[in-house]
Formats: C-alpha cells, structure tokens, sequence
C-alpha cells in the first residue's frame, strides 16, 4: 500500500525537468493560481539577462529573414 502512496504523489521525468526548469529560473513572482496555472511578473522576467540574450538572438533572425 505505502509503495501506491509514493507512486501516487511521485512525478515522472518530464515533471521532474519542469520542476526543475521552474526552479533553476530564480523568479520570486511565480505564483499558481486556479488548477496550475502559473504567472510571473513580465518585468522580472524581461530584466532576466537570459531573457536579454534570447531576445538579441530573435532580433537577429527577423533581421536576417528581412
């Protein structure tokens, strides 16, 4: 019976990666609301030097595509 327990509240690898994506990402703003939906803060995100190469890189592919 303990062995259904774990399993049932145990997460499988894809969960795992997202947990661990989720908490890797070093927001404060990450809150869930409703049945898992989860919301950030826009501005802590785009201030994020992650989210500040992502978007130099996507800049430079619109410009190559013009």
């Amino acid at each position: 019976m303990s062995n259904f327990i774990k399993r049932l509240f145990s997460v499988n690898s894809d969960e795992q990666k997202v947990l661990d994506a989720i908490k890797e990402s070093g927001l404060k703003s990450m809150r869930v609301i409703g049945r898992g939906t989860l919301v950030v803060d826009a501005k802590e995100v785009t201030s994020t030097d992650k989210f500040k190469v992502y978007a130099r890189e996507a800049k430079k592919i619109v410009e190559q595509s013009s």
